[in-house]
């Protein structure tokens, strides 16, 4: 038998190692191996979860990816997935963020990925809403689904107040609703926000105001947030909500009874952002996903819970479909105001909110005499002018001029909406011109109503 060196047998040794090792490297990476794919999202987990299992089923079958992949998919809320993005000193979190207000994607901008995906398609500029950003060439997000305001109601609770369903703006200030309609304070709600445009838009500015003012005066309360509003109706306590469509549809899709939403006579149809994350390690997954969110197979399971954004799908949570003309969805929206209307809103409805409520009652039982004699009329037009002085007061063109005039609402509005000075607040110009009136709505209201009696017969 032949004796080897030491030196050999290391060499033999070595040699053996370097084999065994080839083997084991050549049969892992035989193996598929799932890659990995983290998301943070706003929406229901019931239809995160669907989407989740359909897209690792997809991209293990598309030709370029046909290997395993497991998503982590992690619910959060917009503020706290916006924090999470803009993060810098943080280690990434997630490769996809999906949902919230597109604002809080705008003002991320710079954190989130350009990126062309295969389902871009250039037809979509073609709709007045957005389906993915433009303002460069390579977009840094996508519309995932589309969202719109309306009226979420309640069937069964409606029957029990004997309460028709609202089928226009207009109906939900009718009296009979009083203290059966919740909403968030637009002006504290990037969510709600666009009601106030909506409105102004879809009939006028003195009209627009006055609605406004009508309909807050009819409102239980305004609710925490919108999904404090959707479970007030869900739970059978309330009959009615203003709210985006989403936090209906999520409540219908658990089969609640008689749960239903509408858009009413117009809306404005805005995005549910998708994106990804620069910071991102996962990166090719990430664009797998949003190529897969864009498709007409996962629409069509969004379209299960949301409203989709794909003209090609074929699943919607109602009857209704976005891309059809007949869909009341207000055109050419101006949203440039926002910041400046909402104050103006604050200021003339949500901070007079009490006052509104107590002038309102007056003046509706001064409506049922103010034909009594010219000093009721008198008192009773004057009244309804001061109670819907906010469309007066100041007119779309002079809001305009005051926007330009404070740089885009950024200087000198204090002068306006008011200011905190130690532990008090001290009213601006329009707090108040709004107190005034409110007050004045009251005494006239009260006025008229005197004026009536003074002319009824003696019992």
């Amino acid at each position: 038998m032949l004796k080897l060196t030491m030196s050999t047998g290391i060499v033999v040794v070595l040699i053996g190692l370097f084999v065994v090792g080839i083997a084991a490297t050549t049969y892992y990476y035989s193996i598929p191996r799932p890659t990995s794919l983290r998301i943070l999202h706003t929406h229901s987990e019931v239809m995160v979860d669907e989407i989740v299992r359909a897209f690792e089923e997809w991209y293990q079958a598309q030709p370029g990816y046909g290997h395993p992949i497991k998503v982590t998919a992690t619910h959060t809320d917009p503020e706290t997935a916006y924090e999470k993005a803009t993060a810098i000193f943080r280690t990434a979190e997630a490769e996809i963020w999906w949902g919230g207000q597109l604002a809080l994607f705008e003002d991320a901008y710079d954190r989130l990925l350009p990126y062309n995906s295969t389902g871009k398609d250039d037809s979509d500029l073609t709709h007045s809403f957005s389906l993915r950003d433009t303002s460069k060439s390579t977009p840094r997000w996508y519309a995932a689904s589309l969202y719109g305001l309306g009226v979420m109601y309640n069937e069964h609770r409606l029957q029990e107040l004997n309460l028709p369903v609202p089928q226009t703006w207009a109906d939900l200030t009718t009296h009979d609703y009083k203290g059966n309609i919740t909403m968030v304070d637009p002006s504290e709600s990037e969510l709600t926000l666009p009601l106030i445009m909506l409105v102004l838009q879809h009939k006028n500015w003195t009209s627009g105001w006055e609605y406004l003012v009508t309909l807050s005066a009819l409102i239980e309360e305004y609710a925490t947030d919108e999904l404090n509003s959707a479970l007030k109706v869900s739970s059978d306590y309330l009959p009615l909500a203003i709210v985006p469509d989403f936090y209906a549809y999520e409540r219908m899709a658990l089969g609640l009874p008689g749960l239903q939403f509408t858009y009413l006579d117009g809306t404005i149809l805005q995005p549910d952002p998708i994106a990804i994350l620069e910071r991102g390690v996962h990166l090719t997954e990430a664009k797998a996903f949003v190529n897969y969110i864009l498709t007409p197979e996962a629409q069509n399971i969004i379209g299960k819970y949301l409203m989709p954004m794909h003209q090609n799908a074929t699943v919607f949570p109602s009857e209704h479909n976005p891309f059809d003309p007949a869909f009341p969805h207000i055109y050419e929206y101006n949203a440039t105001l926002h910041g400046i209307i909402g104050d103006y809103y604050r200021t003339w409805i949500a901070r007079k909110l009490d006052e509104i409520k107590l002038a309102y009652e007056e003046i509706r039982e001064a409506n049922i005499t103010k034909d009594a004699n010219s000093n009721a009329t008198h008192y009773f037009n004057l009244a309804w002018k001061n109670f819907t002085y906010a469309g007066h007061y100041q007119s779309s063109i002079e809001i305009e001029n005051l926007y330009n005039a404070t740089s885009n609402w950024t200087e000198g509005v204090a002068a306006y909406i008011g200011k905190w000075e130690g532990s008090k607040w001290v009213e601006g110009q329009w707090g108040i011109a709004s107190a005034l009136a409110y007050t004045s709505a009251l005494t006239n209201a009260q006025k008229s109503r005197q004026a009536a009696e003074a002319d009824a017969p003696a019992s």
